[in-house]
């Protein structure tokens, strides 16, 4: 009988064993989904502020972000341009 306690010692342990790193596992699950989670957020705090400072800067030709703010103005005049010619396919 000796012999079958020790094997069935040795299964409940494996088996707490196998508990305990699925319970591991599932926590650091969640955990990376958290930290993802935050640096989703924080790209979008970055997106704001660089919005903001576009918004406030993009006239200024000694802003530091000069050039960056006139390929944006460009980009969205071209934007425009483009949205015009749909407009104008469109009622033909």
């Amino acid at each position: 009988m000796a012999f079958f306690d020790k094997i069935g010692k040795k299964i409940g342990d494996a088996t707490e064993s196998a508990v305990d790193k699925a319970k591991d596992l599932a926590e650091v699950t969640k955990l990376n989904s958290a930290v993802s989670s935050e640096e989703k957020q924080i790209k979008q705090y970055y997106l704001e502020i660089g919005k903001m400072f576009f918004e406030l800067d993009k006239e200024n030709p000694d802003s530091p972000a000069a050039e960056l703010c006139s390929k944006i103005l460009v980009s969205q005049q071209r934007i425009e341009e483009l949205k015009q010619r749909i407009q104008d396919i469109k009622k033909d």
